[in-house]
């Protein structure tokens, strides 16, 4: 269940990172998308990885 929960917040995470950096280069870089998507993911693996190793030393 914790794998779950765990995810879905690494997902919301990249979502928000992903919309942030976008909307904030949209003005300066045409394809800011470009820019937005790897930080997401980024963000969303880290995300994921501290909470698992969080969970496992509990």
């Amino acid at each position: 269940m914790m794998r779950i929960v765990h995810f879905l917040i690494a997902l919301i995470v990249f979502a928000i990172v992903t919309i942030a950096v976008t909307d904030l280069l949209q003005e300066r870089i045409f394809f800011s998308i470009f820019v937005g998507l790897p930080a997401g993911t980024i963000a969303g693996l880290i995300t994921l990885i501290y909470l698992r190793v969080k969970s496992r030393g509990e």
